[in-house]
């Protein structure tokens, strides 16, 4: 039987089994290799490692990929050497960057791989992409900037409201502001529904035209055919014309050519009647030449030119004016003459009709002011006063007007308040639409239609 080990014996084997375990953990902890290493090798230029050591992970995704071998100096900026891991692939258009594993943890280098399509990475070669790591003390320096102009902006602030005129001018500014929108709330709540009627009589006047449109569909169609016929035949004959006038021209020239004898000596005798006009010789002379004659004529010219400027002057407009009004629900006619004289001054007479049995009067003095009128007179047979606004090259005007006071209207118990926008599509064609006794609350309504207005140029 084999002697029993000794306690020393024991001992020593115990401890070279542990002194084998230790050396394996502190080869493996610390990362040394006993043979050849594995992977590539790649290099990183960083403006700063900001604490990047030997040994520190590579990951890429949050897995480890890798570690730093070393850490030196190249032209003034940290060169870091990675040792990627075998099967690991990285590409030519990869990115770098050091991060923190937390708010106060260790440092560790992240690279995103790239495409595959810029091409691998080979041992030997240099990621270009680098984001750097800012310094902490140009962090604390910008830090320290900030706070000092923020301080003076408090200080700034403190001056200005320091004051207790500013604070209380302040004060009035932020009532005033509550008190305005408080009025606008109370504003757009009271009339809310007048806004409704509006917005649902400007989509009854677009209904309208839309039906006007389509009844009037065949006679634009018709137009259209018209005038394309009319180009078409003007091309088909335009040659044959072109050719006429090139041998009227022709002949024109000929006998120019045929007459130039007589056409020179009709010159010469002009020419001499001219010389003797001149020298005051003949009747035609001595008109000429007497002043009194000149006087006579000028003074003639001049009432003349008095008279044409004031019929120049002169404007005669024709407007006809067809709507329909939504409370009624029946149509209203209108036919005007306006008369101006001046640029600023003009008088409007005119009818309007309702209802077969109704017939109303219009006569009016208009005073124009830049863009604005005013108009006092008859309107529909009774007092009133309204006023214009054009715009846009009196394309577009706003008309208000107020009449009957006297409450002539049947059941009327307040002024007759009519409001509307017209506006020129062509010279002559106009839109029209607005609100019709705005005053009052049973007999509020909207109107809607279109006219025309001529002057007497368009007829002549």
């Amino acid at each position: 039987m084999m002697r029993e080990l000794s306690t020393e014996l024991k001992v020593g084997g115990f401890s070279l089994i542990v002194l084998a375990v230790l050396m394996f953990m502190t080869f493996k902890v610390g990362g040394l290799d006993w043979a050849k290493k594995k992977g590539y090798a790649i290099y990183i230029v960083f403006s700063s490692t900001a604490g990047l050591d030997e040994k520190t992970r590579v990951k890429i995704a949050g897995v480890d990929a890798g570690v730093v071998e070393s850490v030196g100096l190249f032209e003034g900026r940290a060169r870091v050497r990675l040792r990627i891991d075998p099967g690991v692939r990285i590409y030519n258009n990869a990115q770098a960057s050091i991060r923190s594993a937390g708010l106060l943890g260790d440092k560790y280098l992240d690279i995103r791989i790239g495409s595959a399509e810029a091409g691998q990475l080979k041992g030997g070669d240099t990621i270009t992409d680098v984001v750097d790591v800012a310094d902490m003390d140009d962090l604390a320096r910008d830090l320290i900037t900030v706070s000092r102009s923020f301080t003076m902006l408090t200080e700034s602030l403190n001056d200005m409201l320091g004051d207790g005129q500013t604070k209380k001018t302040l004060s009035e500014t932020v009532d005033n502001l509550r008190e305005i929108s408080s009025t606008l709330n109370r504003t757009i709540t009271l009339n809310d529904q007048k806004l409704r009627t509006v917005l649902d009589n400007i989509s009854t006047l677009t209904a309208s035209l839309n039906s006007l449109v389509e009844q009037n569909r065949e006679p634009l169609t018709a137009s259209v055919t018209n005038m394309k016929d009319f180009t078409s035949s003007l091309k088909s004959t335009g040659p044959e014309l072109i050719e006429n006038l090139n041998k009227a021209t022709r002949d024109l020239k000929a006998m120019v050519e045929e007459n130039r004898p007589g056409i020179r000596n009709t010159v010469d005798s002009f020419d001499k009647i001219a010389q003797q006009v001149e020298k005051g010789e003949g009747t035609l002379g001595k008109l000429v030449k007497d002043d009194r004659l000149y006087d006579s004529i000028s003074k003639t010219a001049d009432g003349m030119n008095k008279t044409l400027s004031a019929v120049d002057r002169f404007r005669v407009y024709f407007t006809s004016q067809a709507e329909y009004l939504t409370r009624d629900k029946e149509g209203k006619a209108w036919f005007d003459i306006t008369l101006q004289p001046y640029t600023d001054k003009y008088f409007i007479p005119g009818v309007v009709g309702g209802s077969p049995s109704t017939l109303r009067f219009n006569a009016q003095f208009g005073k124009r002011f830049d863009n604005a009128a005013v108009r006092l007179g008859l309107f529909e047979s009774t007092f009133g006063i309204g006023g214009d606004y054009f715009f846009n090259n009196n394309k577009g005007k706003i008309t208000v007007d107020v009449y009957d006071y006297q409450k002539n209207e049947e059941k009327a118990k307040t002024p007759h308040v009519r409001a509307g926008v017209s506006y020129f599509l062509f010279k002559n064609l106009f839109l029209t639409a607005g609100g019709d006794n705005l005053l009052s609350g049973r007999y509020r309504g909207g109107y809607g239609g279109m006219g025309v207005r001529f002057e007497e140029e368009d007829f002549k």
